[in-house]
């Protein structure tokens, strides 16, 4: 049975999620984890961990919580700097539940209308089992669903239960329609960088969404690029590899170097070539004005370094090779 995950909006009315998790275990879909992702204002961070410590307890530790606050300047969604981190925190976290073969579910009840709609459009991209809205009919209820209300009776376990937990028929949950676009991100970005693709739906798509004119890149295209960007995607494979050859590297250690960055090039589909550089310091993997650096140690503790030719056409896919080779390098100890 495949792990699900609710990915939840949150703002100052802690409630939606504690309902939207007793929905969905009524429903059969009781989450392993919860993802909560609000910004960093006090009423937010109140709720937040209010719910941290409700859902541990009330839920006998069989759901974890997972906070997600945005970066400390962004105490709401006002400009482009917050949109961007928001987009690429729920375009992330979908992407790895959906890496994991989880069922996401997610509720946009919380947080400002701002989140719920960038919430949307990220469930739009990378996709999801449901998408949901709540409504709560209750009006007394929906007042002391409030943070505000809550600050002032929490230690009333009683009452802080019976506003976390109302009973179904004083709530509305709304089921929202979409399709995913996943499967075209690869050929989406492609147009983007202005590369050829042979595919008329998605020249059509990116052209009717405003993403590209007159052959080129718009400025909604831009903003597109740099969210989707920041995803971890594989890059696509290598068309030609270029080998090294110990020859052809003036260095002590020449065999290890080309025995390495062969390996490399072999294993991971991604890496084209190497060159070697500067050798000494500590081992590990580096992403620097787009270049990707590998230094590892040999049989004599030496520490050596390639530069390595990849595919990665953006950070999310530099990324991901990152996180490929720096598991490759802890295998090797």
């Amino acid at each position: 049975m495949p792990k699900r995950a609710l990915i939840s909006t949150l703002g100052e009315t802690p409630s939606v999620v504690t309902e939207a998790i007793d929905v969905l275990i009524k429903d059969g879909k009781k989450p392993n984890e919860v993802f909560l992702i609000t910004t960093t204002d006090s009423n937010s961070t109140e709720s937040l961990n209010l719910l941290i410590e409700h859902i541990e307890s009330y839920y006998d530790n069989s759901i974890t919580p997972i906070p997600r606050q945005l970066g400390r300047s962004y105490e709401d969604i006002t400009d482009i700097g917050s949109v961007l981190e928001f987009m690429n925190i729920c375009c992330n976290k979908l992407k790895e539940y959906r890496d994991k073969n989880y069922k996401v579910y997610v509720c946009i009840a919380g947080g400002r209308k701002t989140m719920s709609a960038l919430m949307t459009l990220a469930v739009q991209f990378i996709g999801a089992a449901e998408i949901f809205h709540i409504i709560i009919t209750d009006k007394d209820l929906e007042k002391k669903s409030n943070i505000n209300y809550i600050r002032a009776i929490k230690s009333n376990i009683k009452e802080l239960e019976m506003i976390l937990h109302p009973k179904r028929d004083k709530i509305i949950i709304i089921q929202m329609p979409f399709i995913g676009l996943f499967p075209w991100l690869s050929d989406i970005i492609k147009k983007l960088n202005n590369e050829l693709i042979n595919n008329k739906a998605v020249n059509d798509l990116v052209e009717m969404s405003n993403l590209f004119e007159n052959s080129r890149i718009t400025e909604t295209g831009k903003l597109f690029k740099k969210i989707i960007g920041g995803l971890e995607f594989p890059p696509e494979p290598c068309k030609n590899k270029e080998f090294l050859k110990a020859s052809q590297i003036d260095h002590h250690y020449n065999n290890d170097i080309a025995n390495m960055a062969n390996n490399l090039i072999n294993r991971f589909s991604f890496i084209c070539g190497a060159q070697p550089i500067e050798w000494g310091g500590s081992k590990g993997v580096k992403i620097s004005d787009n270049d990707i650096t590998f230094h590892w140690k040999n049989r004599s503790d030496v520490v050596l370094g390639l530069k390595l030719i990849t595919t990665a056409k953006t950070n999310g896919e530099r990324n991901m090779i990152k996180k490929e080779l720096e598991n490759f390098l802890n295998k090797k100890k």
